[in-house]
């Protein structure tokens, strides 16, 4: 499942900002987090939106919708 982080400041990073982006958030994908039962749907959607993925329109998505 997904889950938030937030940046923190690391002195070797190649790109600089004026706070060393400290409060940045994005979202990290991690297969273990969430029950069986939540990784064997998100699974059958991936495989789904995978077969389908030319014929249906982006907002079909139904991974995205199951977030």
């Amino acid at each position: 499942m997904w889950k938030l982080k937030v940046s923190e400041k690391k002195e070797e990073e190649t790109v600089r900002s004026m706070n060393n982006h400290m409060g940045r958030q994005f979202w990290e994908f991690d297969p273990q987090l969430g029950s069986e039962e939540e990784r064997a749907e998100v699974e059958r959607v991936r495989q789904e939106f995978s077969k389908n993925r030319f014929r249906y329109k982006h907002s079909s998505d139904l991974l995205m919708r199951l977030q």
